[in-house]
């Protein structure tokens, strides 16, 4: 289906979100009507992609509150909204007189994660950086084909020459599926080690500025200590598929427990817990969110979760954490505090 194709009315409809998503603040609700809009009809897809492409031109989609769009707990909203056009891109257009006339909510269902993709993926950056915000996933395809996802809370900077592909790892949690060029190692810098490939697939997650863990899906990669990087001379280790590595930029390489299904399980959209501690699971779960969970101090810390949750419906997820484990998830000072049940 094509632009001209896109029914009229679904078109103003996305015109209209572009708009109320621009606002200073945006509810919750707001975010579950229109990613509800988003899921319901394939034609809502390509009138949001539509109609994002036209106001990028003219200079509005940039304005779009990401953080604030994104976060899980924002506050009400606030449509008073004004609009900088082009003249010269807005000219032929009636879609502003349009817009401001469709500036009420729109009650649909809710698929918080769809929000996330599409905002990120069409608003991301331009040149070599690429940031995931709290809570976001993001995929890039870059100039060789290679796909890099980024989990929440990740940024990345990439650099491609003749010689070599390179991607730096600043922050957060990246899967590579790295395309084949045996004329170009494909490598992937982290605080202390590197990590190179020619063809496959595998996952990065640099858990402190000191530490990360590599996880391969498919072929071999090596993992690389910088000199110097350890108490002991640098290191150096292939691993193959379902294997992991722990780095750390004081003990050197040494092998991680974690499994594969574990340490990807993000992409679907799911958090993994296998006999967890408390504590561990609470900070898992912190990653998705802007308001992070604290453990009261009635709390056992020896308690272990187990299960498969949603990292994207993080609302439902709290809940059910909560429900399983028998305790009462209570909203305080911009946290959500885990207790135990009042008698």
């Amino acid at each position: 289906m094509t632009a001209l194709q896109i029914d009229q009315n679904v078109l103003d409809q996305a015109y209209a979100w572009i708009v109320a998503l621009r606002g200073d603040k945006v509810s919750e609700q707001n975010l579950e009507e229109f990613s509800g809009w988003l899921a319901e009809d394939s034609s809502h897809q390509l009138a949001w992609d539509e109609a994002l492409d036209l106001w990028e031109r003219m200079g509005v989609a940039r304005h779009l509150p990401l953080e604030e769009l994104l976060a899980d707990n924002p506050v009400a909203p606030n449509n008073n909204i004004e609009i900088d056009a082009d003249p010269q891109l807005a000219a032929g257009f009636s879609l502003l007189e349009k817009v401001q006339a469709l500036l009420k909510p729109i009650a649909l269902a809710s698929l918080l994660a769809v929000v996330g993709l599409v905002a990120v993926v069409t608003l991301q950056p331009q040149g070599e950086i690429y940031t995931a915000g709290t809570g976001q996933y993001l995929a890039v395809t870059l100039d060789d084909g290679s796909v890099v996802e980024l989990n929440t809370n990740s940024e990345i900077s990439v650099s491609m020459t003749e010689e070599r592909r390179e991607v730096e790892l600043h922050r957060g949690e990246v899967f590579f599926t790295v395309a084949k060029d045996s004329d170009r190692p494909f490598i992937v810098d982290i605080s202390g080690a590197t990590v190179r490939a020619v063809g496959t697939a595998f996952n990065i997650y640099r858990v402190t500025d000191q530490s990360a863990i590599v996880s391969v899906s498919e072929g071999i990669v090596r993992v690389e200590e910088a000199d110097g990087s350890s108490v002991t001379s640098a290191q150096s280790k292939l691993l193959t598929v379902d294997e992991a590595l722990e780095i750390d930029a004081l003990r050197g390489l040494s092998e991680s427990s974690v499994e594969t299904s574990q340490a990807t399980a993000w992409r679907q959209g799911q958090l993994l817990f296998d006999n967890t501690p408390i504590g561990q699971a609470v900070e898992m779960l912190n990653r998705y969110l802007h308001h992070k969970i604290i453990i009261a101090d009635d709390v056992p810390k020896n308690i272990k979760v187990s299960g498969t949750f949603s990292s994207r419906e993080k609302r439902a997820t709290l809940t059910a954490v909560a429900q399983a484990l028998g305790m009462e998830l209570t909203s305080q000072d911009n946290k959500w505090l885990l207790s135990q049940p009042k008698p």
